[in-house]
């Protein structure tokens, strides 16, 4: 699999990004072409600090083509345009191939 991942920093308003990513944002990022899976994860202290980020999307695509024609799609494009009208703690993007240990 390959993944576009979104990293978003904590939000001024949490309780406002999450009602925001929920009701608008997730569903413009479900209409992107080749999208075979979506989650997020709310990010936790493991003790030391706060974590770096407040969640992380991932989405997911079979092949790196796949995903290569998704982040250059006009449905991706509306969900990255979209972005700041809520991540008020800012966006990280990354791409990456997963590997399979177990």
């Amino acid at each position: 699999m390959f993944y576009v991942s979104v990293c978003y920093g904590t939000p001024t308003d949490p309780d406002a990004f999450d009602d925001y990513y929920t009701n608008t944002h997730a569903p413009l990022a479900l209409k992107t072409p080749g999208l075979v899976s979506f989650t997020t994860e709310k990010c936790q202290s493991m003790g030391r600090g706060e974590p770096p980020y407040y969640m992380v999307a991932r989405l997911g695509f079979e092949t790196a083509e796949t995903m290569k024609t998704a982040r250059t799609s006009p449905e991706m494009a509306a969900a990255s345009s979209d972005v700041p009208n809520f991540a008020t703690g800012g966006a990280t993007l990354y791409s990456a191939e997963q590997t399979v240990i177990r």
